[in-house]
């Protein structure tokens, strides 16, 4: 080696060599700078394993002087650095196994404790020295925190190979096992202990690193090792806040929730004392918000779901009087489940329940948007133009909301108000109320700055004297203008300034996408006058494209003003415009169906429609387009019409499917009178997914790669027209016969009992297929997927479709889904499980598909609670179910649950087989209480089983929803 290559070697950084733990003993100074440094190698806590390590094996050894002054300083070691961590349970827990916190615990108390400390039951704890109040304090925290994780096995941290220093695999559950006998025979002084503390009223030292001084001669006594100068301050409420929640969450798991729910309410009220930086308390907000919810105390941050869900409730009782309020909060806080809010709109809507279904949908509007929920915009885009009182009651929402929420949630209600404003009527609406205070003044400016028409005017004749000698600069700006603009009185000022500037220029050249149709195109090329030509064809383009933005009064306002114009020269054209008007308003008219669930009237509508359809067969006049004659019969179909819909006379596909589907309903309930109606139905639906022939697909050789399955020609129409026709279905009688012939078919191409979907009318459909091979099961099963998430968009709280959803997810093996869907079916239909659940919505089969899915999910102590619902109760399963090791549910704490005796009485021989104590005594206490007494009368005994069959599933509801 050369010496430049020596000179580039000794300039690499060197890296660093990890300290070793007894160089810490050799020179104590040392852990200081271990602690200030960034990168601490080794870590603080794995040094504090071997601090503890190293001192648990020295006690072993033959006791000599230097050998107890090693034991002292790895002691003192250990404790600087549990002071370095401020004491924090949490962090002693996680960093080192139970039998070495212990063992830490320990050494603290014995180390700042005199030899003749002796405390006994009536002695005054407060009086004692810091150091010794703080220690025991600490110690007998951890104590009762031990017996409380106990309960819990995962709780308790187990030491791993990785943890021991020397490398060994050491077995320490008998260790465990002996610690947790140890503290629970102490357990009963600890508690006493901290329940003497709670009068404290100073404010109290804590040790810090430096509060421990390492010996320097053998003959130090322990006393020496403690300066009791160096300690830090903490406040009295900040000792005594730490105190009861832990006190708290001991009486909560000893089941003694009236001295719970005292200790947490007095965190609550120490809570707000504190200031400053606080190095002791160690509290979760949300367990203390569990705890306070669980007790039966009010929360500090928000009403939990449940308690949510009871005043909605107590409100329905009152005649909905204060709903709107509850729901203005649940925005804010968002508890309430989305479902539960549908339902309700679901219920209050139509008009028996007046303003107080709008104000509920426009409160659920507001909620949708916060939660980003899909299809919002489009629901927003229809109050654009809409009524002043719905735009008015919206703001008046948002202006509540926004005054309840966080910072995050105002930020997207301004930008519903902008997305609003786009609309200037809308706009002049929304800005007068409260909703103005979420705006600074420049941005108000902003939003009420519309561009007028004699602005837009004014400015095109500005750049057209400042622009005289550039004729390309000029027309470029109208044209930008003309793009912009949906406007009839500024497209015509735009236009007639273009004329003078450009009298060649054709309005078709500004964007290719501009197109009418060829019928409407014709007419206008033999209009002489080019100025109105183009004002017409710029009215209907600019209607095409406010009708696709949804933007419906401007297009109605565009299109009525094309209609006026083209009077004094084409009767025809005027006509077929009527027909465009009368498709904006049933655009118009579906949209908000679809949002509001109620019909929506228009004026002289069946008139209209007759005479759009009639010009259909007529050669004298415009064929109206087939998006019109689509829309009208689904109209008259959505609006339950079915003489309308049957006494069309048209050959188009579309056509004779939606009269098929309205014979099928005319003469329902009538299921005798339906069945003819109902299987043209389904012979129709059956050749529409009848199989095509297969294609092979072959590769560059030659070889088959794959089928491909063509739509069959027998059909009616092909399976996309189909499926866009039920898209636009929103009346639930169609949805229902649709679906229900769907997933008749569906059942009968898998032919599987143990998977077969629930449905209505089920008398109307044949029970066998005569060729099964000629129908495609994938195009089959594709459809009622599909039709399944268009129901559900459409009524998402109808019980039966919602019984269909859940069953088709439990023939998918998606488990979790599926009880997700029957819990939402029979929530519905019981108001939050206030009645009990009817057969028709969960019957055996339900209970059994529920009971197989918690077990695939390995929630077994609710197999075991279902399993109580069967007649007879399936005590089989039951038993089995709950001899199993591995549970992912609440377990004992939904053995207040159980009604069934015998299911009782096999948990506790089970758990008395398992030395499983605890959990023994839970379900003796379940067992013993009183109105399970099968002595008492059957009245008594109904009513404890709807208690504890409501209990189980509103817990259901809380963890699959």
């Amino acid at each position: 080696m050369n010496g430049l290559e020596m000179e580039e070697q000794s300039d690499r950084p060197r890296t660093p060599v990890s300290t070793l733990w007894f160089e810490f003993l050799l020179e104590p100074s040392l852990l200081d700078k271990h602690f200030a440094s960034e990168n601490p190698d080794p870590p603080i806590s794995q040094l504090l394993v071997q601090f503890v390590d190293q001192s648990i094996k020295s006690q072993g050894v033959e006791e000599t002087q230097a050998h107890v002054r090693k034991t002292h300083s790895l002691k003192l070691l250990a404790l600087q650095v549990a002071a370095n961590f401020n004491w924090n349970l949490k962090i002693l827990k996680q960093s080192l196994p139970l039998y070495m916190v212990h063992k830490v615990l320990k050494d603290f108390v014995e180390t700042v404790s005199p030899t003749d400390l002796n405390i006994q039951p009536g002695n005054d704890v407060c009086a004692l020295e810091d150091y010794v109040l703080i220690a025991l304090t600490i110690y007998n925290r951890w104590c009762i925190q031990t017996i409380v994780d106990s309960g819990f096995p995962t709780r308790l941290t187990k030491p791993t190979v990785g943890l021991l220093p020397n490398g060994a695999n050491l077995n320490v559950a008998g260790v465990h096992e002996m610690v947790i006998k140890t503290v629970r025979d102490t357990l009963h002084d600890s508690v006493s202990f901290l329940e003497r503390c709670l009068p404290l009223n100073r404010n109290i030292s804590l040790p810090t690193t430096r509060s421990f001084v390492h010996p320097t001669t053998d003959e130090c006594l322990p006393k020496d090792m403690i300066d009791f100068t160096k300690g830090v301050q903490i406040q009295k409420e900040e000792y005594l806040c730490q105190l009861c929640f832990d006190l708290g969450g001991y009486y909560f798991h000893q089941r003694e929730l009236g001295k719970a729910g005292a200790m947490f309410e007095r965190v609550v009220a120490l809570l707000p004392m504190l200031s400053g930086d606080l190095i002791y308390k160690d509290i979760d907000t949300s367990a203390l918000d569990g705890y306070l919810a669980a007790c039966g105390r009010p929360s500090i941050t928000k009403p939990s779901g449940l308690a949510m869900v009871q005043q909605v409730e107590q409100c329905a009782s009152q005649g909905y009087q204060g709903i709107v309020d509850l729901l203005v909060e649940d925005n804010a806080i968002q508890t309430l489940p989305a479902l539960y809010r549908e339902a309700l709109q679901h219920v209050l809507k139509g008009s028996e329940h007046g303003a107080v279904g709008r104000q509920v949908a426009m409160c659920n509007l507001v909620r949708r948007h916060l939660t980003n929920t899909s299809g919002n915009c489009e629901q927003l885009g229809l109050l654009k133009g809409g009524s002043v009182e719905d735009v008015k009651l919206l703001a008046e929402i948002i202006a509540q909301t926004a005054l309840r929420c966080s910072a995050s949630n105002k930020n997207k209600l301004k930008l519903l108000v902008r997305f609003l404003c786009d609309d200037k009527k809308t706009c002049s609406t929304i800005l007068q109320g409260a909703v103005r205070k979420l705006f600074t003044d420049e941005e108000l400016k902003v939003l009420e700055c519309k561009p007028s028409l004699q602005a837009t005017v004014s400015v095109s004749t500005e750049s057209t004297v400042s622009h005289q000698g550039n004729v390309a600069l000029q027309l470029g700006q109208i044209e930008q203008r003309l793009i912009q603009s949906n406007c009839a009185d500024e497209i015509d000022q735009l236009l007639t300034t273009l004329r003078k500037i450009a009298p060649a220029w054709n309005c078709n050249s500004i964007c290719k996408k501009w197109q009418i149709d060829k019928s409407y195109a014709f007419i206008l090329d033999g209009v002489g006058n080019k100025k109105t030509k183009d004002f017409v064809f710029m009215l209907l383009v600019k209607a095409q494209h406010c009708a696709q933005i949804k933007n419906y009064e401007s297009a109605k306002s565009l299109l009525e003003t094309a209609h006026n114009t083209t009077k004094d020269f084409s009767f025809k054209l005027s006509k077929a415009l009527q027909h465009e008007i009368l498709y904006i308003e049933l655009l118009r008219a579906s949209d908000r169906q679809r949002i509001s669930g109620s019909h929506v009237a228009i004026a002289n509508v069946t008139q209209r429609i007759h005479a759009c359809l009639s010009s259909a067969k007529s050669d004298r006049d415009i064929p109206p387009r087939a998006q019109i004659v689509e829309k009208c019969i689904l109209h008259l179909l959505n609006s339950k019409d079915w003489m309308a819909v049957l006494n069309v006379d048209s050959k188009e596909s579309y056509v004779q499917l939606c009269q098929l589907i309205a014979k099928a309903c005319k003469d329902l309930p009538d299921l005798n009178e339906s069945r003819r109606p109902a299987r043209e139905l389904w012979d129709t639906l059956t050749q529409i997914f009848s199989a095509g022939a297969a294609q092979v697909k072959r590769n560059i050789s030659g070889r088959p790669v794959a089928n491909i399955h063509r739509d069959s020609a027998k059909g009616l129409s092909p399976r996309s027209v189909f499926l866009r026709l039920v898209d636009q279905i929103q009346e639930p009688l169609c949805l229902s016969i649709l679906l229900s012939c769907i997933v008749r078919l569906h059942n009968l191409l898998k032919d599987d009992a143990a998977v077969e979907l629930s449905h209505d009318y089920v008398v109307l459909w044949p029970s066998t297929i005569t060729n099964v091979s000629s129908v495609s099961i994938d195009a089959v099963t594709m459809t009622t997927s599909h039709m399944l998430r268009h129901v559900l968009s459409v009524d998402p709280c109808q019980p039966s479709w919602l019984k269909t959803q859940a069953d088709s997810h439990y023939a998918n093996n998606q488990y979790a889904a599926a009880l997700q869907y029957y819990l939402q079916a029979a929530l519905v239909v019981t108001k939050f499980f206030e009645v009990p659940v009817p057969k028709e919505i969960w019957n055996e089969q339900v209970y059994k598909r529920m009971i197989k899915c918690c077990t695939n999910l390995k929630c077994y102590t609710q197999v075991a609670i279902l399993c109580q619902f069967l007649e007879p109760v399936d005590y089989a399963t039951a038993f089995k179910s709950l001899q199993e090791k591995t549970c992912y549910d609440a377990m004992d704490a939904l053995y207040d649950c159980i009604w069934d005796v015998a299911i009782l009485e096999f948990l506790v021989f089970n758990h008395n087989k398992l030395n499983e104590l605890d959990k023994k005594q839970k379900a003796i206490q379940a067992m013993n209480t009183p109105e399970l007494n099968t002595s008492n009368p059957d009245e008594i005994l109904q009513v404890a089983i709807q208690k504890r069959n409501r209990q189980f599933l509103r817990a259901m509801c809380k963890q699959y929803l």
